[in-house]
């Protein structure tokens, strides 16, 4: 009997751990290809309208009690990559699925295929580097996201 429960038992964690089909692979991948090819900042205030595709978000404040504005940061490696984020100011992030997962603002959002891959954590001392520092963020980024310039 207790043989029977531990089969049963194996077939349900491997049967639940197949059904979850939007786990990352951990391989780099390429985000929409009409991101690309624009370094600016895209503002959106539903992300119903990107659901299911790849792309990277920055969700900040009004303000910023950083030495240097990480939008800058941001800027400097879109503008290096020739790439675009979209936008979204944290009230309105705070009304979407992603809110569960990142409390905090402001953040960089690596999403693939309508799920977070990373993010940057506000609240997070471990993170303050890749708000400030060009290269700390490009080394963090390009671990996940495939650019079209090197």
């Amino acid at each position: 009997m207790k043989k029977i429960l531990y089969i049963i038992l194996i077939i349900t964690i491997i049967f639940l751990g197949g059904c979850s089909n939007k786990k990352y692979d951990g391989k780099k991948f390429y985000i929409e290809d009409k991101y690309y090819s624009k370094n600016e900042f895209i503002k959106i205030s539903n992300l119903s309208k990107v659901k299911n595709e790849s792309y990277i978000l920055f969700t900040y404040n009004s303000y910023c009690n950083l030495a240097k504005p990480c939008e800058e940061t941001f800027r400097e490696f879109m503008k290096k990559y020739d790439i675009a984020f979209l936008s979204i100011p944290y009230e309105d992030f705070k009304k979407t699925d992603l809110y569960q997962t990142v409390k905090y603002a402001p953040s960089i959002i690596i999403v693939k295929d309508g799920t977070i891959v990373s993010y940057l954590d506000a609240n997070s001392d471990d993170d303050l580097d890749k708000y400030q520092d060009l290269e700390v963020f490009e080394k963090w980024i390009k671990k996940y996201i495939k650019t079209k310039k090197s």
